[in-house]
């Protein structure tokens, strides 16, 4: 399976993944988001576990893979995928600690 599928299913399953980068690095993080930034790069947006913890934005093609880990996660209540100054474009969320989801958005630029 492909690493945003895995990220996907990590995140709806609310697990914790280690993300594999293609530099060899490995980093374990809870999936958050998936969407394209400002700079039209597609980005994940976890927050990392492992040392030294905080928000990450991961730029997709530096991601080699993702393994879904036993341990389980609950959405951060920081955590919101409603900025789309930040987040110009949602392709995948987790819902936020109140519920709330933005995701599968169409590029402004893509006709229907």
């Amino acid at each position: 399976m492909s690493a945003d599928i895995l990220f996907m299913k990590a995140g709806n399953l609310h697990r914790v993944c280690e993300i594999t980068r293609a530099d060899g690095s490995s980093l374990l993080a809870e999936p958050y988001a998936i969407f394209t930034s400002s700079r039209n790069k597609l980005e994940y947006l976890c927050f990392q576990v492992s040392e030294p913890q905080g928000w990450r934005e991961l730029d997709a093609r530096t991601v080699a893979s993702v393994k879904l880990r036993e341990a389980g996660f609950t959405a951060r209540p920081d955590y919101s995928p409603l900025d789309r100054d930040r987040y110009p474009l949602m392709h995948y969320s987790i819902l936020t600690h109140d519920g709330r989801q933005r995701w599968g958005e169409k590029s402004p630029n893509r006709r229907s």
